[in-house]
């Protein structure tokens, strides 16, 4: 979702001065709310576990600017019945092994901590069901299927699996706009778990709809030089690829165009490669105008604009400017950071409406605050959410990306965008996946 938008899952090869960012308190002036004692006193911290540093390091760097975003909107509100909240990183390194333990750190290290968000693909088997056990609520960007109809109570996920993902990039290979139908696909993933939870329901529907599949390759991220693995791409004569390998893509992009006579083969990737870094690291190696004539990519639909969206903007630039070096803004219109910014605010808008600190009770409130309830206001921003409950009103949290509707797994999902970028790295929508074609795709891939 999302490894984040998100694509699901979610990737920078300079988190470094976000990283060493140990703990930022984000703190701002504001009165105190009228919420009950429950509540309790003191700071709150929300974690993000997530990788920053490994070849998916530029997935924390994301997540860490939707929860500076969201900690300034709680706390300039009046904070969490007057507690303000902060951010923290916990570097997962993108490995289940190294995951473990940043997680039980985390939980050891922090007893007022409010919830957690991250936990992408890679990590996410292995810490969720820590954070569950430890009743950690937490607003996660993992795709893996085993997710979409989860037991876990304190999962939640705003973002789709990894398979809508591969079946939205089918759809752009088939139905997107400005090219034929593309017949002959190649599918080029990295060889993490992440990466390669795309390549069985891609293969899946692309087999059911007799779309010949040209080449399947798992790459190895980091390396210096992918010729072998190039030479066998063309050999299959692809006129497509299908795909994602964060961190090695200029590398393996620049091989292609190299040993192909100076053309670049048209791609399609994941939302995980609308990323800035990714955008400079693969135009660089290829070429702008080569980039511009044959990056496309989809990407969730999100509203992305009304006072909710307006209220994300205000407080990351607020936190960009206050955190020099974390380029927050560049994260502006990325479904990742708008839709853990969302999680956050909900997750404190549950506390107030349960007017408890303690998870066990206010978790089941941001399901409810998702969703809403017969009769509920509609309110898009941390402080008017608590205007309405201290008036004694139920609400429904309409924020920075739209609706949310939580199934009963906890799992909330959208549409697509069919995207590409302008030449300085901004998303542009070229078009979407109607509803049928989506589920054409859908229904071939066997999607549960």
């Amino acid at each position: 979702m999302n490894k984040t938008q998100p694509s699901v899952r979610h990737h920078l090869n300079r988190p470094g001065l976000i990283c060493s960012v140990a703990l930022v308190l984000l703190a701002a002036c504001g009165g105190t709310s009228s919420t009950g004692g429950g509540l309790g006193s003191g700071p709150l911290l929300v974690g993000v576990l997530a990788p920053f540093s490994g070849a998916d390091a530029s997935f924390g760097p994301r997540y860490l600017a939707g929860c500076y975003a969201a900690a300034l909107s709680i706390n300039g509100a009046g904070g969490i019945g007057g507690r303000q909240v902060s951010c923290q990183s916990f570097d997962t390194k993108g490995e289940p092994a190294d995951a473990v333990p940043a997680a039980n750190s985390m939980i050891a290290g922090n007893s007022n901590l409010m919830g957690v968000v991250g936990c992408t693909s890679d990590e996410a088997s292995t810490v969720v069901p820590i954070l569950d056990r430890s009743h950690i609520p937490m607003t996660c960007m993992t795709g893996q299927s085993e997710f979409n109809k989860t037991s876990f109570k304190y999962f939640h996920r705003l973002v789709p699996p990894d398979s809508f993902d591969a079946y939205a990039m089918i759809g752009s290979a088939l139905f997107g706009p400005g090219h034929a139908p593309y017949t002959n696909v190649a599918l080029v993933f990295g060889d993490d778990i992440g990466s390669q939870t795309f390549v069985g329901p891609a293969v899946a529907a692309l087999t059911k709809l007799g779309v010949k599949i040209a080449i399947n390759q798992a790459i190895k991220l980091g390396a210096s030089s992918y010729r072998t693995e190039v030479a066998k791409l063309l050999l299959t004569k692809p006129d497509v690829i299908l795909t994602e390998t964060i961190g090695s893509a200029g590398t393996y992009m620049s091989e292609v165009k190299q040993q192909n006579g100076g053309h670049v083969i048209p791609f399609i990737g994941t939302s995980a490669t609308i990323d800035p870094v990714w955008f400079k690291q693969v135009s660089t190696a290829i070429g702008l105008t080569d980039f511009l004539a044959n990056y496309q990519a989809v990407d969730l639909k999100l509203t992305l604009s009304g006072s909710g969206y307006d209220e994300f903007k205000t407080q990351l630039t607020a936190a960009d400017a206050k955190f020099s070096g974390s380029n927050a803004l560049t994260y502006q219109g990325k479904s990742p950071t708008v839709h853990l910014y969302d999680g956050i605010i909900m997750t404190a808008l549950a506390m107030v409406a349960a007017k408890s600190a303690d998870p066990t009770v206010y978790n089941p409130k941001i399901f409810d605050i998702a969703n809403g309830v017969a009769g509920a206001t509609v309110v898009s921003t941390f402080k008017d959410g608590v205007t309405a409950l201290n008036a004694g009103q139920s609400i429904r949290y309409v924020g920075a990306a739209g609706e949310n509707n939580f199934n009963q797994w906890n799992n909330s999902q959208q549409g697509y965008n069919l995207v590409t970028m302008d030449k300085s790295g901004n998303e542009v929508v070229l078009g979407s996946l109607s509803e049928s074609q989506t589920q054409q795709i859908i229904d071939a891939g066997g999607s549960a």
